[in-house]
């Protein structure tokens, strides 16, 4: 088991998506899990003082997760930006100027973290994603800054395997 109390390096992280192969990013927020629940809104029963008693299942968690991605825009072959808007582009339907392939798009990967001394401690998998928004960050003539790109990821699983 790695060793989680080593502080992990801000940069020590790796974003791989098959297809894509290892992508280049600023940036990865890696997904929530958001539980569905049944019952919480309906008291069941009443006791003394004026509590109200709930029921609270869990449903287990949503099927879709999603994570977001942000990249530094460039028109390099082998960049990031370039493959992330190729997949993003063979997703969109005909009709918002895509190549309509969106359930042959569908691609696995993994998001891998590193210790200070380059030894994995993490990795998140997930499967069945595809880019569902993009957005491009504020521009202006004031700003010295690199232009980001911001994707959100869509995927059917998302889970910790280490």
């Amino acid at each position: 088991m790695p060793d989680l109390l080593k502080p992990l390096a801000p940069s020590s992280f790796a974003l791989d998506i098959d297809g894509l192969g290892e992508l280049v990013c600023k940036s990865v927020k890696l997904a929530n899990y958001n539980p569905k629940l049944a019952g919480e809104a309906d008291a069941i029963g009443s006791g003394s003082g004026g509590k109200s008693f709930r029921q609270i299942n869990s449903a287990g968690f949503e099927e879709l997760v999603t994570f977001e991605v942000v990249v530094i825009c460039s028109s390099s072959p082998g960049s990031a930006s370039k493959a992330l808007w190729a997949w993003f582009k063979a997703c969109l339907p005909p009709s918002d100027g895509g190549d309509g392939k969106w359930a042959e798009s569908k691609k696995t990967g993994s998001v891998k973290a590193f210790d200070t001394d380059d030894k994995q401690v993490a990795e998140w998998v997930f499967k069945e994603a595809w880019p569902s928004v993009y957005s491009l960050a504020e521009c202006s003539v004031q700003d010295n800054k690199y232009l980001e790109e911001n994707w959100t990821i869509v995927c059917e699983s998302f889970k910790r395997e280490m």
